[in-house]
């Protein structure tokens, strides 16, 4: 169990330190104070990986998707019912299985009893709690209505989870193929190929080309691996890396023009980003805001800076559907629809009807991706498989034609 140092007042000029077992630093609080305690400060003390086992020691360092789902949604259900956020916390801070969310609970509870609201108390937690979902919570303060914007949040992230997890479930049976593949072809490059090099070099015999080909490649494989590793993982860290605007720009608008792969990508940035805006706008936040919090969660470069064009067109005094018109991205029956949802006064919904069309184009895009990437993937696996295995008979025969 974790352990916490203390510093706390017992009387009005007498301090006292001293440590403390508890869970969390929320209980550890609740225990200085059942002893006539006022705590100053509390630290938690570190405990070395080595120095000892049990479950403190292991806590999990981050919550998981779903498990926030599921804080999100009972959190609205307990508030809707009547109790404060207080005391929603401290029963869902009980039924927490997920030690790292038991751990985010009880701070964010810790935080809101020494006067911080909601949305400030996740923000110490930006991992979990993005800028996204905390603008949603502060509208929703502000407004009074924090169960709704609660109940809404737990809508878009199970939405989001589920394209997500179809995305993940689509591609899962291809990257097995290529997997399986590639270890198919490494092993026998590096252990099926040299062995019978030796045996065509005791022979004498001209190599056919094919031969030769393969034999220079499985020697290039064997002698230069660590080469080949070390450029595969510069080129991954360069492309992750890329922090000068212009690089990340020109990478991203590079990916937006790949065939099928770059309108996957281009749908579902612009579903993410057309139900994020309905949710915000829904919950009261103002367009600006809303637009400035969604480009901050857009993940391409690309798409991020017209978020931002199009932020600046409505100050300047245009209307969402005038500065949409001029991105490239976003066709014209989407600016259709969020202009008859601006005249009609029913802005949110169209967002909403947009980002549910593309996300059932994503579907349709991803399904039909994987329909067509399998059998190709099959097919050049084939072919590959099918040279390594020429490229090792075709000697063998030729040396039966010759000893004949």
């Amino acid at each position: 169990m974790p352990k916490f140092t203390y510093q706390a007042k017992k009387g009005p000029q007498e301090k006292v330190s001293g440590t403390v077992e508890a869970r969390t630093r929320l209980q550890a609080v609740s225990i200085i104070e059942e002893r006539g305690l006022f705590p100053l400060s509390i630290e938690e003390i570190e405990v070395s990986a080595s120095s000892g086992s049990g479950g403190g020691g292991s806590r999990l360092r981050r919550a998981r998707s779903k498990d926030l789902i599921v804080f999100t949604r009972q959190f609205s259900n307990l508030i809707e019912s009547g109790l404060t956020i207080a005391q929603a916390l401290n029963i869902l801070f009980k039924q927490a299985a997920n030690p790292a969310l038991k751990n985010i609970i009880a701070d964010i509870g810790e935080k809101i009893k020494g006067g911080e609201t909601l949305s400030e108390s996740l923000g110490s937690h930006p991992r979990e709690f993005s800028a996204y979902y905390r603008a949603v919570v502060r509208a929703g303060e502000i407004s009074g209505s924090i169960e709704l914007v609660l109940s809404r949040l737990a809508d878009f992230s199970e939405q989001e989870e589920r394209t997500r997890s179809d995305i993940l479930s689509a591609l899962t049976y291809p990257a097995l193929i290529v997997s399986v593949g590639c270890l198919s072809i490494y092993a026998l490059l590096v252990y099926a190929v040299p062995q019978l090099t030796s045996m065509f070099e005791e022979a004498g015999e001209a190599l056919p080309l094919p031969t030769q080909l393969l034999i220079s490649i499985s020697k290039a494989l064997r002698q230069y691996w660590w080469l080949i590793s070390l450029g595969i993982v510069t080129v991954f860290f360069i492309i992750r890396q890329a922090k000068v605007k212009e690089e990340r720009l020109f990478l991203d608008k590079f990916m937006l023009r790949l065939p099928v792969f770059g309108e996957i990508i281009l749908k579902s940035e612009m579903a993410q980003f057309t139900r994020m805006l309905s949710l915000l706008l829904e919950s009261g936040v103002s367009i600006l805001v809303a637009l400035e919090v969604v480009s901050n969660t857009v993940v391409n470069s690309a798409v991020r800076a017209e978020i931002k064009n199009i932020s600046s067109d409505i100050k300047e005094g245009e209307s969402l559907s005038s500065a949409i018109k001029k991105s490239v991205y976003f066709p014209i029956y989407v600016v259709n629809i969020i202009n008859v949802g601006e005249e009609s006064g029913t802005l949110e919904k169209s967002l909403k009807r947009i980002a549910a069309s593309y996300e059932q184009e994503l579907s349709r895009l991803i399904r039909a991706f994987t329909a067509l990437l399998e059998p190709v993937m099959i097919l050049v696996m084939g072919l590959v498989v099918g040279f390594i295995v020429t490229a090792m008979l075709l000697p063998i025969f030729q040396i039966n034609l010759i000893t004949r």
